[in-house]
């Protein structure tokens, strides 16, 4: 029975002994994704860890997720980086549940490097404009400090926020509590709930958000139907959780029978096919590739 998938501590590798486990995308070095983590990391630090998974009783590290990262240290002159140590080779569960920067996260970020660096060198090393950094910086404003708290962790589109701003603090805060149980933070469903706050919730001035009786009506049944396709999603991302790792389970079960000698060539003689089939199965990365 699997505990726990990664080690508890970070853990700091020398930069040159990491491996990469894909091809970098030619020119991503151009981009302006790799233009903000450099900059980022230059500025404020490492923020989110390397995971990696050691192969071959430690000789070789590579990396599961943070291949940008690591390219971007190299560059800015790093030695060694702060690593988190992965018991499976297996890329998924670090995408979906340890990484990935919220929009919060990233506005607070910003606030601190605008305090360290002039907003003009901020706007040339991001690809940014000077106007749209001051918007971002200024995207919580008029927010609930608890609604801050409650979404921190919560991967949101920034033009939810600027919804619920019309709303009065006590309003932000249901707002914020029914997208959390919804587990919805779009754009539309903002506006749903929006359309349905009462007059005497709204900031003065954001009145013309008013809806009558049958709008409310419609929206109370969009709300119902949202709900019922998220717990349907739910329960799909949780069969497709589980899948996948009893997929790595079975896929590191079966590179180990592989690795031993006397199985492979047992296979080898008595079941050539048998050892194709297993090849194929063991040099999949992910259980999209396995849909014909």
């Amino acid at each position: 029975m699997i505990k726990f998938c990664f080690g508890k501590e970070f853990v700091d590798i020398d930069i040159q002994k990491l491996t990469p486990s894909k091809n970098l995308i030619p020119n991503v070095k151009k981009s302006i994704k790799y233009a903000q983590i450099k900059t980022s990391i230059k500025e404020i630090g490492l923020i989110e860890p390397i995971i990696v998974y050691p192969e071959n009783n430690g000789k070789t590290i590579k990396i599961l997720d943070g291949h940008l990262r690591v390219e971007a240290m190299k560059e800015i002159g790093s030695d060694s980086i702060a690593c988190l140590i992965s018991t499976l080779d297996d890329a998924y569960t670090p995408n979906k549940h340890v990484n990935r920067l919220t929009i919060i996260q990233e506005q607070k970020m910003l606030k601190i490097a605008m305090e360290r660096v002039s907003i003009e060198k901020l706007s040339s090393s991001l690809g940014i404009s000077i106007d749209t950094l001051k918007g971002r910086s200024k995207l919580l404003d008029g927010i609930d400090p608890k609604v801050i708290s409650l979404l921190s962790d919560k991967h949101t589109p920034r033009a939810m926020f600027n919804i619920i701003k019309k709303m009065k603090p006590i309003r932000q805060i249901e707002a914020a509590n029914m997208m959390i149980s919804f587990d919805n933070y779009s754009r539309n469903f903002a506006l749903s709930l929006l359309n349905g706050t009462k007059p005497d919730l709204l900031i003065k001035g954001k009145e013309n958000s008013l809806t009558t009786s049958e709008t409310r009506k419609n929206i109370q049944r969009l709300e119902r139907e949202m709900a019922t396709i998220q717990n349907e999603t739910n329960r799909i991302e949780e069969i497709y959780g589980a899948n996948t790792l009893k997929f790595v389970i079975a896929k590191s079960y079966i590179k180990k029978l592989l690795d031993n000698n006397k199985v492979l060539h047992w296979l080898i003689e008595h079941n050539p096919d048998y050892l194709k089939e297993l090849k194929k199965v063991s040099s999949i990365n992910s259980l999209e590739r396995t849909k014909t």
